[in-house]
């Protein structure tokens, strides 16, 4: 039998260099989405990206992406092209979800993960679904108008709302909404800049800093607000806020206020960004498959009209696939990057110590190997049945010990607004129109969602 060849002695990834490395470069700035499973196709699972001044190694493969989140994962940490570039600017703190320190994180994950089970969240049932309620009957405006109403400012709106409400016992004031929006959305757009130009030297400017800082000041000045006024008048509710303020470090010291304001933002970042650029998907792809719109509409009617809850989730099965299929779609982040502390070696090849791995969802999701010759088709029946995919080939949530913390909130929130949508309206999109991936963070719909809304 052959000697197992040790990772320094293994052979480096392949990948392209040189004339033809700035090529593949190029292709891959101006398309993030297409560019990778083109890549895994030309060199294989395991691929060597020709970025300057950093090794960069691209996965393909589920079983060598579950060796980095879950076999090997001491070998690896979260890269600090998301832990430096998710920071607020100026601060002394990390968000614990993203902080690459693992006793930091594991402090914040256990402060936080007993208010993110189905138990907690379904307690604060009524709180998500009068925020839905409203931010979907404010739709009623443009319906029956016969005029495009794009979607995406009302899901970030209704993904905001619906945040505040559950776990800040806080209503957004109408004309605070577009402020919040508009400070999150630089914040964001800053954010995306810098970790694209993570590999460049720091002496390089970082376009749209400038407009991320002021963002990032607005931002911490309204959740400021929020802890006085609670401050000066407690409630006797167990939601996020009351935790953060009563919460203490090991040595029995409580949490500065900026460590709250700080773990207040990525609460908000991390909850409201992902889910509306999901939920923009899926009513793009509800709106352009009017079968499967009509099938989740049967099973929406079957409630009656009562308000939706999380009580019911059980009961809209089909609701769940159609948005768990439309997140395959999408893609959810663009990159999902992580750093080798040690030499390790992945599928016989090299990787270096100080490399960064990563995969792209959307690479994986919609890979034939996984997903069958239909992988780019738009079937949530591929979720039912006694044999749903597995969760080695869905990334949505990442997996393992760093899994999102808010997968079950996403869930609840994406198919109660769906729910509840489809009591009140019917969707139309506009002729031979198909939603396109748009780089951010989370993946969006180029141009927008530009439905037609009917009422019921």
């Amino acid at each position: 039998m052959a000697a197992t060849l040790s990772p320094v002695a293994a052979p480096a990834p392949p990948g392209p260099r040189g004339a033809e490395g700035a090529l593949w470069l190029g292709r891959l700035a101006r398309d993030p989405w297409s560019t990778p499973a083109k890549l895994l196709a030309r060199y294989g699972d395991v691929v060597r990206l020709p970025v300057p001044f950093t090794e960069v190694v691209l996965l393909g493969h589920p079983d060598h992406i579950a060796h980095v989140n879950l076999k090997a994962a001491d070998r690896y940490e979260r890269a600090p092209m998301v832990t430096e570039t998710m920071r607020v600017q100026g601060s002394p703190h990390h968000a614990s979800w993203f902080d690459g320190d693992d006793a930091e994180w594991e402090r914040g994950r256990k402060l936080l993960q007993p208010h993110f089970t189905q138990k907690a969240l379904t307690q604060l049932g009524a709180l998500f679904t009068e925020a839905v309620v409203d931010e979907v009957d404010s739709w009623a405006r443009a319906a029956d108008t016969g005029e495009p109403f794009d979607l995406t400012d009302p899901l970030k709106e209704l993904a905001l709302a619906v945040l505040y409400n559950g776990m800040f016992s806080q209503r957004i004031a109408p004309e605070e909404m577009p402020g919040l929006l508009h400070d999150l959305d630089e914040r964001m757009l800053a954010t995306t800049a810098r970790t694209a130009m993570s590999p460049l030297p720091s002496w390089i400017p970082r376009p749209l800093d400038r407009r991320g800082g002021p963002a990032d000041d607005r931002l911490d000045d309204y959740l400021r607000g929020i802890i006085e006024r609670r401050r000066a008048a407690p409630i006797d509710r167990v939601d996020l806020l009351n935790v953060l303020l009563e919460a203490t470090y090991d040595d029995g010291t409580p949490l500065e206020d900026h460590k709250i304001r700080t773990e207040m933002l990525f609460l908000v970042i991390g909850g409201h960004e992902t889910t509306a650029a999901a939920l923009a998907w899926t009513f793009a792809l509800l709106a352009t498959h009017p079968g499967v719109a009509d099938r989740l509409r049967d099973e929406v009617d079957a409630l009656g009209d009562e308000a939706v809850g999380p009580q019911h989730m059980a009961r809209l099965p089909f609701v769940t696939a159609c948005f768990d299929e439309a997140a395959r779609l999408q893609g959810g982040l663009v990159f999902n990057p992580k750093r080798a502390v040690e030499d390790d070696e992945i599928g016989g090849l090299r990787i270096a110590r100080g490399t960064t791995v990563l995969h792209s969802n959307l690479a994986l999701h919609r890979d034939p190997r996984f997903w069958g010759a239909d992988a780019g088709a738009f079937r949530p029946d591929r979720w039912l049945g006694d044999d749903p995919p597995p969760h080695a080939v869905f990334q949505n949530f990442g997996r393992g010990r760093r899994m999102c913390l808010g997968k079950r909130l996403a869930y609840i929130e994406a198919v109660l607004t769906l729910a509840t949508a489809f009591q009140r309206y019917r969707f139309e999109a506009p002729p031979g129109w198909a939603p396109e991936h748009h780089y951010r963070m989370s993946m969006g719909v180029k141009g927008g969602v530009p439905l037609k809304l009917w009422r019921r």
